[in-house]
């Protein structure tokens, strides 16, 4: 069986790829090992699928600043809201973010995928690429059902190990590797994190809004206690970063400066003198944060406001405006939403996502070293690459011959 071009993968970058590449007038196959498009799409924004964001700008993502750029500047979150209205998708801004109005997920992987078949792609699912042998011009792939496919392009669209799930694997790097290219060290990102402190117990099951700093990165949101750490949108954004043993700095009032807080106290000290300490917190701070800190300093509960000394105050403001947990750990692959790490982008040409190693090949997507913060980052990334190597892709084709002279 033999194609213009065949992508492994049909996931988000994959199936932005199959789409331009049908309409651009190639013959497309697309070969996925699970039984339906899309199951990272699916389940990306709690089902709701955060498609893109407002905000999307290189400093948003971890990896090649310069390799970012030149797919960004050819795919904003502009031209992806146009991409997908043009697929009859309705959408929804939230601070920036943007979801089907429907709420569903499976509106996105539905809207690309019925578009790449109307455009004459071909979707082969339940077949594992086995592997890929590059002769006489062609890429020929070797799939678990026992059939073979053949195309002078092949583009890589396989994922990360990030969920596997959802069919997270290291397939894709293994293909990679056979046509040397290199993979930089992989680690969980978008996961929540385990913390030390086993008090933290306590606080299972409560939701705050608050900054959180680790290292010298920082990010404000919500976060959510678990039995063991925190989840939570900035918790997400900030943990491919996260090693055991780092400090993760909580802000429970961030709406208020160093210097601002200080006074509020005062000012609340003086108001409240006769009140009891445990009830001196209330309206500002959630009953479980309050007992913690009271506990963590150990103050008794009982004692009257006005016994305070102040340097028992000063510990109050310090902890509050910056609470140290330790990082035990990050949450294994299972639960991580996306991955640090992957294909050098190094090898990988800029704008275009065409292999330096081998000509015909791209690699797109989660497979590349190059992840982003939470809030549809990712997606848009995956978005962007897909659409970049179809368009340079077709453009080659147009020419009638590779640019890229390495076999």
């Amino acid at each position: 069986m033999t194609c213009d071009v065949i992508i492994i993968g049909a996931g988000a970058s994959g199936l932005a790829a199959a789409l331009k590449c049908a309409r651009g007038g190639l013959s497309v196959t697309v070969i996925e090992k699970e039984i339906l498009p899309g199951r990272k799409i699916l389940v990306s924004g709690n089902g709701r699928c955060n498609f893109t964001n407002a905000s999307v700008s290189p400093a948003k993502y971890y990896g090649d600043k310069d390799f970012i750029t030149a797919a960004l500047d050819k795919f904003s979150y502009k031209d992806c809201l146009d991409f997908f209205k043009e697929l009859g998708l309705l959408y929804v801004c939230e601070d920036g973010r943007y979801f089907p109005v429907t709420g569903k997920a499976s509106s996105v992987s539905g809207s690309l995928s019925a578009a790449a078949r109307e455009a004459g792609a071909n979707f082969v699912f339940k077949a594992q690429a086995r592997g890929v042998k590059y002769s006489g011009g062609l890429y020929n792939v070797l799939c678990s059902d026992g059939n073979s496919y053949s195309s002078k392009y092949l583009i890589l669209a396989c994922g990360s190990l990030a969920y596997p799930q959802a069919g997270g694997s290291e397939s894709g790097y293994e293909l990679a590797r056979a046509f040397g290219h290199k993979i930089t060290a992989l680690s969980p990102a978008l996961c929540s994190v385990n913390l030390k402190e086993s008090a933290v117990s306590r606080l299972a099951g409560l939701k705050v809004y608050a900054k959180v700093t680790l290292k010298e990165d920082c990010e404000e949101g919500e976060i959510v206690f678990g039995a063991r750490g925190v989840s939570g949108n900035n918790i997400l954004s900030l943990s491919r970063n996260a090693k055991a043993g780092d400090k993760i700095f909580i802000d429970f009032l961030p709406q208020f400066s160093a210097a601002e807080f200080d006074e509020f106290i005062k000012l609340r000290r003086q108001k409240f003198a006769a009140r009891r300490i445990k009830d001196f917190f209330e309206g500002i701070l959630a009953d479980g944060v309050a007992n913690l800190l009271i506990d963590f300093l150990g103050i008794k509960k009982n004692a009257a406001v006005s016994d305070l000394k102040d340097d028992i105050f000063a510990r109050i403001i310090k902890t509050i405006k910056g609470w140290p947990f330790t990082v035990e750990s990050l949450r294994p692959w299972k639960e991580a939403c996306a991955a640090a790490g992957g294909v050098d982008t190094q090898q990988v040409e800029a704008g275009t996502f065409r292999s330096k190693l081998s000509r015909g090949l791209y690699i797109t997507g989660e497979l590349l070293n190059v992840d982003g913060r939470c809030g549809g980052f990712n997606l848009h990334f995956a978005w962007t690459s897909g659409i970049c190597a179809a368009e340079a892709i077709i453009k080659e084709q147009a020419c009638g011959k590779f640019n890229n002279k390495k076999n």
